[in-house]
């Protein structure tokens, strides 16, 4: 590369030799140019056609099958297959003609192996491609205007990066002295993606969040929003957020913890299937790490099963981050200051988006039957990922906290009329967008003038209970362990702001629950107590069951009261209510 004086003072050019960048300046932008292709390996799965017995102490050919044609490549087989059988061949090639071919299989074990139709046996590693090098920029900006690029690689100025940004571009000139004219614009109402999603199922999702918007205009506004941020609905792929804080985990002196897989023979398929998507998508990498937390899988209500890493030892070692998790019952206050517009968002697979400081990431480590992984980004179960999570997102949003709230993955954004909304929401996926956030489209709710948020059903002048969390509560049973018995008044605790005299009632249970460790065994469930139990679930259902946002400009009143079985207080308000 011969490069002149004049053009690295024109354009401030740098070249970063480790990371094989060339860096100039055009207008105040910054544009990165690979000085080399980039190489990626492709993984071809191999799967068995038939389903086979195989005897024990035995050689047999097993046909496999894969979705070319015709190939011949290296043959990788799988951890979890190998461990099984092993897999015996005369070289380490496969070829395929007509989507199939051969592997010899060699069961050593004392019993037979039975090898089921598509079965994954490994995979062909295929050689690498190579990827033109494109040119890109460090923020969004459009082609306008001409700026001369005399001594630029040709191969440079004839990149086409369509897939970022929007370029027009005149023709080469016949001496091809100089590179293309280019033009460059700023779009500041009309942020480009950093990839333009045309995939149907962000489409679908966009549209679907529209679709009770029964204003046509607004929904038009709101449509063309959604489109210029498309990328950050984007379920389709995973990334890692752009923040300068990574998850740190800072131990006391220890020994690292380590510990043997949980055996979960009826479990272990699905588990490995976890592990393959996870490394595909490269939330793990494995790992050498002396640090071992035993991975498991737990059963959802809906049948499917959650990824969850035992990360008690490591917890234990682990100096606390007191970063504070916002108050709850403040953060609904905030919400009843007459807004007349709401709008939720949930972040997709919130802790995998953000990354793990890369000398913490042993101490992430988990072992399986198939080996030992290691995390590349914040895994949950870990002790401060929580505080770690909100540290994230209040950087994030920092900027937009006078209309914007978050609570770890759920943000809400609340303004005083649709215009503000608007403009409140570029704000939030500008933000979103700057540092490679995503968001779960169908968890969404946008521009809606009743809100469900933490347990409560927000509007403009009142906040009232969910009715699905109502409704959970009446069907609780009568109690008659003192486990039970706090569990169901733990349930009230978010609710008992709304039930008049609530201590007074509750009483003969408190008197109950509240007992010493000593005093436990004298826990008794009598008519009493049965009494309260069915008044407390009757009061729930009895209306009103609402409470009014305070006025601003109206004094408050507080009124107290207090007897041998309870204290408490209310705040009032004199309101003049206006005849219509």
């Amino acid at each position: 590369m011969i490069i002149g004086m004049d053009f690295i003072n024109r354009y401030n050019l740098s070249i970063d030799v480790k990371k094989q960048l060339v860096s100039i300046e055009v207008r105040n932008q910054r544009i990165l140019i690979p000085i080399v292709n980039v190489m990626k390996s492709i993984k071809i799965p191999v799967i068995s056609s038939n389903t086979i017995l195989l005897p024990s102490n035995s050689t047999r050919k097993i046909s496999v099958a894969i979705p070319i044609s015709s190939i011949s490549l290296p043959f990788i087989p799988t951890f979890s297959f190998k461990s099984h059988i092993p897999v015996d061949y005369k070289d380490n090639t496969l070829a395929f003609h007509n989507y199939r071919s051969d592997v010899l299989l060699y069961n050593a074990m004392r019993h037979p192996k039975v090898i089921k139709k598509g079965t994954r046996l490994g995979y062909l590693l295929c050689c690498s491609t190579f990827q033109h090098p494109r040119m890109f920029y460090s923020s969004h900006y459009r082609l306008h205007g001409t700026t001369r690029c005399t001594g630029m690689n040709p191969a440079f100025s004839n990149s086409i990066i369509k897939d970022d940004f929007h370029i027009r571009s005149s023709a080469l000139s016949n001496n091809n002295s100089t590179c293309t004219n280019r033009f460059i614009r700023y779009s500041a109402d009309k942020l480009s993606s950093s990839k333009k999603v045309s995939n149907s199922t962000v489409t679908q999702h966009l549209n679907l969040l529209v679709q009770n918007v029964q204003n046509d205009e607004h929904k038009r506004d709101l449509l063309a929003l959604l489109r210029q941020f498309s990328n950050i609905f984007d379920t389709t792929r995973h990334n890692v957020a752009n923040t300068p804080i990574p998850h740190v985990i800072n131990t006391i002196p220890h020994s690292p913890p380590a510990s043997r897989p949980y055996p979960q023979p009826d479990k272990e398929e699905i588990m490995y299937q976890f592990i393959q998507e996870f490394l595909q998508a490269g939330l793990i990498s494995e790992s050498n790490s002396p640090y071992a937390a035993p991975a498991i899988l737990v059963k959802k209500k809906d049948n499917s099963y959650r990824f969850v890493v035992d990360y008690k030892r490591l917890n234990a070692i682990t100096i606390k981050d007191s970063f504070p998790l916002p108050n709850m019952e403040d953060t609904i206050f905030k919400l009843g200051k007459g807004f007349s517009y709401f709008s939720k968002f949930d972040l997709k697979s919130g802790f995998y988006q953000i990354p793990i400081n890369e000398a913490d990431k042993m101490k992430t480590a988990f072992i399986t039957p198939f080996g030992l992984y290691q995390f590349n980004v914040l895994p949950m179960g870990l002790r401060n990922s929580p505080p770690t999570f909100q540290k994230v997102m209040t950087d994030t949003l920092k900027s937009c906290r006078s209309f914007c709230l978050v609570y770890l993955d759920d943000i809400i954004i609340f303004s005083e009329s649709f215009s503000d909304h608007l403009y409140h929401l570029r704000c939030v996926f500008s933000a979103l967008h700057d540092k490679n956030l995503l968001l779960n489209p169908p968890k969404c709710e946008l521009a809606v003038q009743r809100i469900n948020y933490l347990g409560h059903t927000i509007k403009k002048d009142s906040i009232t209970p969910m009715k699905d969390k109502i409704e959970a509560i009446l069907r609780i049973p009568e109690p008659h362990t003192l486990a039970q018995a706090n569990r169901f008044l733990g349930s009230l605790g978010w609710y008992r702001k709304f039930l008049p005299k609530f201590a007074d009632v509750a009483a003969p249970i408190h008197a109950v629950t509240n007992l010493t460790k000593p005093n436990r065994k004298k826990f008794k469930w009598e008519l009493v107590q049965s009494k309260a139990f069915h008044q407390l679930k009757h009061m729930l259902i009895t209306e009103p069951l609402f409470l009014h946002f305070p006025i601003d400009n109206s004094p408050l009143i507080l009124t107290t009261d207090a007897s041998d079985t309870g204290l408490g207080g209310v705040l009032q308000q004199k309101v003049e209510l206006l005849s219509s």
